[in-house]
């Protein structure tokens, strides 16, 4: 990996799902060097959502995190929200001699960060039916010779039965006038890259882990934290379109019962979980704890 030394762009980033531990190990490495961790969830980043979220203490929180407790529930955060302010914190602790740590389980945020989004236009719906209708129509290496005439960057990553890619890269340029290839340059430079650290956790110890901890929330009191919320900022807000909050926000507009809700919170957990580990195999190489923390011992000794 290379000795670590001030001022470098590689960072440390722990992820995992939820419930895979990252947030204790993270916490173990803050204590023992000189690191401040760095919150890429976007459910911790909100005032009061606190049980559900599974943040630490708040003295905790004070000593050691960035990015958490940043916004209240009623407010929208997006992953280019997320980038922006993570570069700023990552800065600002590399300047005061620390170690920055990432630590958290939405992909999206590191893929905004460490890889720049896509400034792609939305969908148009409508423009899509055609396009669909003339591929149903003409046969997908038809529109792959269109693709070509105004995109061939595209069209020579695309086989020309990709009927799908066909029909989106024809939909982005029709919309913008640009092609892929244009757009992907013109996306965000990301100034620093990742070092991947993931905690290694069997599907079944996981899925046990998740169930503990649905359980002992509600014990702690997650039913009053979300009734408050809602009662503050209405069931609907973005920050309560949350697994945890969601269910419990059903419950108390009468729509289903605490048994089931709580029922539902295991079962959407565990999926999501499930999703956060598939998309977590793209975000590329992964390091085991013992090396994420070597290379940290080594910036910190570059350090003194």
């Amino acid at each position: 990996m290379g000795r670590a030394r001030p001022g470098h762009n590689l960072i440390p980033a722990i992820v995992g799902p939820t419930a895979s531990g990252k947030g204790a190990f993270a916490l173990s490495l803050a204590e023992k060097y000189p690191a401040t961790l760095v919150s890429v969830d976007s459910r911790k980043i909100y005032i009061g959502m606190d049980k559900g979220t599974g943040k630490p203490p708040p003295d905790i929180r004070g000593r050691f995190y960035l990015l958490v407790d940043i916004l209240t529930p009623d407010q929208a955060y997006s992953a280019e929200d997320f980038a922006r302010d993570a570069e700023k914190a990552i800065t600002s602790i590399l300047e005061k001699g620390g170690i920055p740590i990432l630590v958290g389980g939405t992909v999206l945020y590191f893929k905004a960060l460490f890889e720049g989004l896509f400034p792609a236009p939305p969908v148009d719906r409508r423009l899509r039916r055609n396009l669909m209708a003339r591929i149903n129509r003409e046969g997908a290496p038809s529109l792959h010779e269109e693709l070509a005439r105004v995109d061939p960057v595209s069209a020579a990553r695309i086989h020309p039965n990709d009927w799908v890619r066909i029909e989106r890269a024809l939909e982005v340029y029709q919309l913008t006038g640009k092609s892929l290839s244009e757009l992907w340059a013109e996306r965000r430079q990301p100034r620093f890259r990742p070092l991947y650290i993931t905690l290694p956790v069997d599907r079944e110890t996981l899925y046990s882990r998740i169930d503990e901890r649905v359980g002992r929330m509600m014990n702690e009191g997650l039913l009053e934290e979300v009734r408050g919320l809602v009662r503050k900022y209405g069931a609907s807000a973005p920050g309560l379109r949350s697994i945890g909050y969601q269910e419990l926000a059903r419950h108390i507009l009468g729509e289903i019962g605490l048994d089931e809700a709580v029922a539902l919170i295991k079962k959407n957990t565990r999926a999501f979980a499930r999703r956060q580990t598939y998309f977590m195999r793209r975000l590329g190489k992964m390091h085991s704890p013992e090396e994420g923390e070597r290379f940290i011992a080594e910036w910190a000794g570059g350090l003194s």
